[in-house]
């Protein structure tokens, strides 16, 4: 019995010292330890714990995305849960919110803030002879993803001093857009302008396991005569001017 009582009582205090050393862990040291598992990211100048910790350069695929800070709620690993909140702050992305996961694939983040330069929208918009400017500020209630794949997606975004140059130099104004989950599984949206040069009739988005699209048309407001010349590129012109722009593809989830 007496053995027994020792190697309860040793057990315990071995627990309450990983504990003690768990809770001190310098993010360094376990930065490296997860080195060969963050693929092409990479944390630069990895300070604090690795509870409470901070990394002053993050930089995915040889391109600095700014400097990254988080917090992790020891908790929510008795359930088999990652749960942080993350701060990133850079000169073309920036991030704020709290992120959950539960393994590969599956992730879920809520009241997260990201802002990133405009012409990060260029791929999608697919706009070859225009070049996107201004900033994209996302307001994200809720995002789930499972298996790879976006789940659900809730919140609103605006396009702050938007504007295109290249074939065509032209301001755009503001645009807003809301999304929200549908009842299928699907997400929907629409987008608007705030009255600026650019007039977006009937715009609207949508997103779902059998791909994406999104339509517009376009108009110049008061016949700006710039926005005119950015439409011959934006779209298929009609003949009262306006341009109709439609879009549409497949989504592949991103894996590793």
């Amino acid at each position: 019995m007496k053995f027994l009582i020792r190697l309860v009582i040793f057990l315990l205090l071995l627990v309450l010292v990983l504990g003690v050393v768990a809770l001190f862990l310098p993010a360094s040291m376990a930065v490296g330890l997860m080195e060969g598992r963050m693929g092409a990211l990479r944390l630069e100048q990895v300070g604090g714990t690795v509870w409470n910790g901070r990394a002053e350069r993050v930089v995915l695929r040889d391109r600095e995305l700014g400097r990254l800070a988080w917090s992790i709620k020891p908790l929510a690993l008795f359930s088999r849960r990652l749960d942080a909140d993350l701060r990133l702050q850079g000169p073309e992305l920036s991030a704020d919110g709290f992120v959950s996961s539960t393994g590969p694939g599956n992730l879920v983040m809520r009241g997260m803030r990201i802002g990133l330069d405009a012409q990060r929208m260029q791929p999608a918009l697919d706009v070859p002879a225009l070049q996107l400017r201004g900033r994209v500020e996302l307001d994200l209630d809720t995002v789930e993803v499972r298996q790879f794949f976006p789940a659900r997606i809730d919140g609103r975004a605006i396009w702050r001093d938007a504007a295109v140059t290249g074939e065509a130099d032209a301001r755009l104004g503001e645009l807003r857009a809301e999304f929200l989950t549908q009842p299928d599984g699907s997400i929907a949206g629409t987008v608007i302008d705030n009255g600026g040069p650019l007039q977006v009739e009937d715009g609207r988005f949508s997103l779902g396991v059998r791909g994406y699209s999104a339509e517009a048309t376009l108009r110049a407001r008061d016949g700006d005569a710039a926005v005119q010349r950015a439409l011959q590129h934006i779209g298929v012109l009609q003949e009262d001017g306006s341009s109709r722009f439609e879009l549409q593809g497949r989504l592949l989830p991103v894996r590793g």
